[in-house]
């Protein structure tokens, strides 16, 4: 049996493609940025055997479940890689899952993240019949947070201490979003 081929997605900047092993110097170099990826909650997978364990994963997770959704943010004009967002945790009895994103920084402030998200949520919702989306956010990520509440999020709590890395405990913000308020849908 054969799986169906992995969503490639497409904006006006951006292809949104499977994560791939050749991301895995980008990746580390990305991550490298320790103060960019203060927030991702994890160990930074600033090498690229962590990288490279990490796409593993990641492609494992599509291909034999539980689903994991991760898409690489390539640029259209020059094919490099900027991000990567994915959707994990996935349950389909209650059709919802949670969203996680990073950027690099030189791709920062330039729309790329909010673009990438308008398509893949609205893909989640419009396709594969999922009604609520979470996302877990450190409360000093004030541009995560305005980026999620732009596209129609809700805070929804204060999770104290839920979230483990670099040797302490975090708080994180607990977010949601309905296919109903999902406030711009991809063309």
């Amino acid at each position: 049996m054969s799986l169906p081929a992995f969503p490639e997605l497409k904006t006006e900047r951006l292809i949104l493609r499977e994560l791939a092993h050749a991301d895995a110097s980008a990746m580390a170099a990305m991550h490298r940025d320790h103060d960019a990826m203060r927030h991702w909650g994890a160990a930074p997978l600033d090498t690229e055997a962590t990288a490279h364990d990490f796409i593993a994963r990641c492609r494992a997770g599509w291909q034999y479940g539980p689903p994991v959704f991760r898409w690489a943010l390539e640029s259209r004009s020059g094919g490099t890689m900027l991000g990567t967002c994915g959707l994990f945790n996935w349950d389909p009895r209650w059709h919802r899952c949670t969203l996680g994103y990073e950027l690099a920084r030189s791709a920062w402030q330039q729309g790329y993240m909010r673009e990438a998200l308008v398509a893949v949520l609205g893909w989640a919702f419009q396709t594969q019949g999922i009604h609520r989306v979470d996302a877990l956010i450190h409360p000093d990520n004030a541009a995560s947070l305005r980026l999620a509440q732009y596209l129609g999020f809700r805070i929804e709590g204060r999770l104290r201490e839920a979230a483990f890395w670099d040797n302490r405990f975090h708080d994180m913000a607990l977010l949601g979003l309905l296919a109903s308020e999902l406030r711009v849908f991809p063309n």
